[in-house]
């Protein structure tokens, strides 16, 4: 064996030896977690909503043996749910209520819910919801008389897949036993109404009108703030005897007097700790400066509701209170010339942003998108304000 071939197969070794020497520490260092294989092994949170309903199991929860592959602990545990309580299928957005809590307080009242921690008295605990499906018992008959009707109610358990939470289903309920066609129900179940709680005797009516009168999501909602101002100021108003046009005919005039009157100016507030924030984008002639600024007084909210051709103003007692705040995003491009952008509400409560609007409420172009995204990644935020 000639000089060179053994400085080969030495060099060859040595590069094996350090590759292994890699895998073997990436093997250590990324060791995944003990998957979920018993109910014991589950989190003590799911374990305790399991022992809590445990006289409904039609198997024992400790002979569970899970037989998927995914190693995702919320299949795994849906997976288990059904092997002790369910005798039949179950929607999918019924399934999820095992882990997640609907944001209802289930009272009939015109304001949103109040979603303090802790227990709310009067609500369902909707875990029994699911029992009832899965082990054959009328839904109706049991759970949901109080606040659907039998044809809702069936609707309720036939949504269409991109129905994704309880919430939305309900909404869409209401909607789809008054609409002729599925895509009006959809609207509704994805606009601001589903906001408030499905036992609201005057969003319900809102919505069945919705139902009728079909429009754009962004629409509806646009309409729904002004129906939150008119319930607020005549307690006694109804959609009884409304047509769709005169709706929009009393809103436009509403919009009109907001802008001529001064009363809404004034007025400040701390809002969101969160900093305002500078975005530098591109290079050369791409080059683009975005600028994210959150508005903290009455006379800000008022003129931005002026520039963009929009009622944010109203959001004046929902800032001062604490529930929301508002910001703007304004580009300048090129050098000098700064645009108009669009206008957030950011939820307080659960750090969403249900709302992102342009000039006279336009939906955001896509590069809004992409810098209103890469805000709510870089501070904890949640998107969920929907396009369509």
């Amino acid at each position: 064996m000639g000089k060179q071939t053994r400085w080969r197969d030495a060099r060859r070794h040595e590069i094996d030896a350090k590759v292994s020497a890699v895998l073997k520490q990436r093997s250590q260092t990324d060791a995944r977690p003990r998957a979920v294989e018993r109910f014991c092994d589950f989190h003590p949170n799911h374990q305790a909503k399991v022992e809590t309903l445990r006289g409904y199991a039609l198997r024992d929860p400790e002979e569970w043996r899970c037989r998927l592959k995914s190693r995702r602990v919320e299949r795994r545990f849906f997976e288990f749910i059904r092997f002790v309580f369910a005798r039949y299928p179950v929607p999918a957005h019924l399934e999820r209520v095992w882990l997640e809590e609907i944001e209802d307080d289930f009272v009939d009242r015109v304001a949103a819910p109040s979603l303090a921690g802790g227990h709310r008295p009067g609500a369902p605990d909707l875990c029994h919801w699911y029992l009832t499906v899965a082990q054959g018992g009328s839904l109706y008959k049991v759970e949901t008389h109080p606040y659907l009707s039998r044809r809702e109610t069936h609707h309720f358990l036939n949504p269409p897949s991109e129905i994704a939470s309880v919430k939305q289903a309900l909404w869409y309920a209401i909607a789809r036993a008054q609409a002729d066609h599925a895509d009006a129900a959809f609207n509704v179940a994805r606009s601001k109404i589903a906001n408030y709680s499905i036992a609201s005797t005057f969003w319900k009516e809102v919505a069945r009108f919705f139902a009728r009168n079909p429009l754009a999501r962004h629409e509806i909602d646009d309409l729904a703030d002004f129906l939150v101002v008119i319930k607020r100021e005549d307690a006694d108003f109804s959609l009884k005897g409304q047509t769709l046009a005169l709706l929009r005919d009393k809103m436009q005039e509403w919009h009109l007097t907001l802008r001529r009157n001064s009363a809404v100016c004034g007025g400040a507030w701390l809002g969101s700790p969160l900093p305002d924030i500078d975005y530098d984008v591109g290079e050369g002639a791409n080059r683009v400066f975005w600028r994210m600024r959150q508005i903290r007084t009455g006379d800000a909210l008022f003129r931005e509701g002026q520039r963009m051709h929009h009622c944010v103003v109203t959001y004046k007692s929902a800032c001062m209170q604490g529930y929301c705040s508002i910001w703007s995003l304004s580009s300048e491009h090129p050098v000098g010339r700064v645009n108009r952008g669009v206008t957030i509400e950011l939820r307080k409560y659960d750090g969403h942003i249900v709302q992102c609007r342009g000039f006279a409420n336009r939906l955001p172009f896509a590069n809004e998108v992409t810098m209103v995204k890469r805000w709510a990644r870089e501070h904890g935020l949640v998107w969920a304000a929907l396009e369509a």
